[in-house]
């Protein structure tokens, strides 16, 4: 088998020691941004592995033996981030990948299982299956229940031989079961090493301070991931916090410009189709519809936008969305209309994971810095504070959980504070509102141009 020769830190050689040791033992590793914990994964399991076959005396078959698995909560993280890692710093001479699978193949003997949690089929046969080990990456996004059926395929036995079981978890500091099983309670043969990017000798000398710009509105997550405090964290991550709102009461904002904008975030499924009119901040009009006919939802918007002067829109265009934008697009050729598609590339795609992501975290950095007005509506300040968010690298990287979550947990979609949010990431996009409206023919009624009659006049 070819070899490849590796230099370990000092936190990762402890690591290594401990998960190739004749003990049977579970190792939280890491704790901080930029600790390096993807690599110490990719170089034990390769490690291992080896060492498996030896113990097994192992041949090249067509079969070969699964002996693990390696994956995340989610499967599509694991393909876009773990695996990534794993082919840039695992040789391909070393292995090779079934796809359709999913499964690592190593020299043709053995192999390892991989992916996500959220694959029901996956977890099914673990029911079945007989493991030697298991690594779970991020590990802080997992329920204990997701871990338990992982605990109970420790169980292989093979040519009369029991090797030492390992569990293997890499992880940023959270208020999770890893913190209780690890550092409060710290249970027998559980062993956590903490990993700081000060750890890391192969990071930027310039690292400490892309971390603090990556949290500089987040004081907490910059102690947990630049410090590697786990008790910083008392829950999941929180984007938008009540605290964080509620210091909005009071303030008095004076922008040197007005800007104006009608937002449209529209329904599906019997959700609120919102409706928002939207100053520099603050919502001064809206309508709640649950309807799903776009010429209906594009004339009501008309409607709103005549009575208040409005020149600027942003549609959400995913799904029937994308009537409403053509819609207005048609009546309103002078008009400022935006397209917004949550899960396009963001503007600064080194920090955030697409337009959502974007959005959220900017509207969160405008109210940390108490630029926006106090929300008036309770159910608006509700949803608002509803989303989570998890950092998916070490430069900081943000991306928010899927909305299909948001609502699980908020037993409604949060439709209202999504329309709020695009209102506010467009916003500086938008001309400062002139009262007198010279992008119309003076006369002209709003949504008729052409010969073109808006659904609410025709």
């Amino acid at each position: 088998m070819p070899e490849v020769t590796v230099k370990l830190t000092p936190k990762q050689t402890q690591a290594f020691r401990l998960l190739t040791s004749p003990e049977s033992l579970a190792l939280l590793y890491g704790g901080a941004k930029g600790g390096a914990k993807s690599f110490l994964l990719c170089v034990w399991l390769k490690a291992w592995i080896i060492s498996l076959i030896s113990l097994f005396s192992l041949k090249p078959t067509p079969y070969p033996i699964p002996l693990g698995f390696v994956g995340r909560k989610r499967a599509k993280d694991f393909k876009d981030t773990t695996l990534e890692d794993f082919k840039r710093i695992i040789p391909t001479d070393h292995y090779k990948f079934h796809d359709d699978e999913n499964e690592i193949i190593f020299y043709d003997r053995v192999k390892v299982f991989c992916g996500g949690l959220d694959d029901r089929k996956k977890i099914e046969k673990f029911n079945s299956a007989n493991f030697a080990f298991f690594i779970i990456e991020q590990a802080e996004e997992t329920e204990r229940e997701d871990i338990s059926v992982l605990k109970a395929t420790l169980r292989l036995r093979l040519n009369n031989i029991t090797p030492p079981y390992k569990e293997l978890y890499t992880a940023n500091p959270g208020d999770c079961w890893l913190k209780t099983d690890f550092i409060d309670t710290k249970l027998p043969h559980h062993y956590f090493i903490p990993a700081l990017y000060t750890d890391n000798p192969h990071l930027p000398a310039n690292y400490r301070e892309t971390l603090e710009n990556a949290f500089r509105y987040n004081p907490v997550l910059l102690k947990a991931y630049r410090d590697g405090d786990w008790t910083a964290i008392q829950a999941s991550n929180q984007l938008i916090t009540e605290v964080m709102l509620s210091n909005l009461k009071g303030i008095t904002i004076w922008p040197k410009y007005m800007r104006r904008i009608l937002t449209c975030d529209p329904s599906t499924g019997g959700d609120e189709c919102v409706i928002y009119v939207i100053e520099n901040g603050k919502v001064v009009d809206e309508l709640m519809l649950h309807e799903r006919d776009t010429m209906k939802i594009a004339g009501e918007i008309i409607i709103m936008s005549n009575k208040h002067n409005v020149r600027s829109f942003v549609i959400d265009t995913i799904g029937i969305g994308q009537g409403i934008y053509d819609r207005l697009r048609e009546l309103l050729r002078n008009a400022n209309i935006f397209s917004l598609n949550s899960a396009e590339e963001a503007r600064d795609p080194d920090r955030f994971s697409n337009v959502r992501a974007e959005m959220w975290w900017k509207t969160m950095a405008q109210i940390q810095d108490r630029l926006i007005p106090y929300p008036e509506d309770e159910e608006l300040r509700r949803q608002l504070t509803a989303p989570r968010f998890k950092v998916v690298n070490s430069n900081g990287k943000i991306l928010m959980e899927p909305k299909d979550e948001t609502k699980k947990r908020l037993g409604r979609s949060p439709d209202r504070a999504d329309a709020f949010v695009m209102a506010i990431y467009r916003l500086p996009d938008t001309e400062p509102v002139v009262e007198k409206d010279a992008w119309r023919e003076e006369g002209e009624p709003m949504g008729v141009r052409g010969g073109a009659m808006s659904a609410m006049t025709a």
